[in-house]
Formats: structure tokens, C-alpha cells, sequence
């Protein structure tokens, strides 16, 4: 099983590695509970504005892979995240988020050699 990055038909960067603890995915919706004065219950559920979020916490990230993860975060580049590729089928179109970019902080001895960080990732919509 491997945990792949990247451009479809292109390139990918494995996660399998170097992803660490604490990975979480969530699916969030925008679901809008109502109750009116009498009691009664409505829900509201919007479908096109339901997305997934993926954070994945990495260590011991190469120079050569924190450079190709911080460009397709500059440039806003949808990518393809494959959380098991055993089931060839099974990915998600997402795009890297944040204000920060994902690689922040060295590993100790190996200054500008191994990076840690977390790729934070949301699905979008064609």
C-alpha cells in the first residue's frame, strides 16, 4: 500500500514514508439545522458545497520533494491524492490549502537536507 501525491499521468511524490501520526481526513457539510418556535426540526443540506479535508503530518521530507509540494502550493495546482494504491480507482482531485506553506521546519542535524511539516489538502469540483 502507498500514499501518492501528485499531477495525474504525470509525476507523484509517495507519502508513505514519511507521513507520520496524526494523519485526519474529515468530510465536511454545509448543514444548516433550523428549529422553528414550535418545535419542529428542518435540515438543510447543500450537496454541491460538501468537500473532504485531509491533513497529513510528514517528517524526514526531502529537499527535492518539499521543492515540488511548495510549487504546486504557490501555484494553486490540482492534484491527484491516492490514499491506497492498491485500489487504482480510488483517489480524490484535491488542491494543497493554507496561507503558510506546507514545509517549515527543519529536521535536527540535517538542516536544509530533511524538512517535517503538514500537507493540508481539500477536495474540489470539475
Amino acid at each position: 500500500m502507498a500514499m501518492l501525491l501528485g499531477i495525474p499521468n504525470s509525476s507523484y511524490i509517495s507519502l508513505t514514508n514519511i507521513a507520520g501520526y496524526g494523519y485526519t481526513f474529515d468530510k465536511t457539510f454545509d448543514k444548516k439545522d433550523i428549529r422553528t418556535k414550535g418545535g419542529k426540526l428542518f435540515t438543510y443540506i447543500t450537496p454541491a458545497s460538501t468537500f473532504r479535508r485531509f491533513e497529513i503530518p510528514t517528517t524526514f521530507v526531502t529537499s527535492s520533494d518539499v521543492s515540488i509540494v511548495s510549487s504546486w502550493f504557490s501555484t494553486g495546482t490540482d492534484l491527484r491524492f491516492i490514499e491506497d494504491d492498491t485500489f487504482a480507482n480510488s483517489y480524490f482531485d484535491v488542491r494543497i490549502v493554507g496561507t503558510t506553506e506546507p514545509y517549515n521546519r527543519f529536521i535536527q542535524p540535517y538542516f536544509r537536507q530533511l524538512y517535517a511539516g503538514t500537507i493540508t489538502l481539500e477536495t474540489i469540483w470539475h
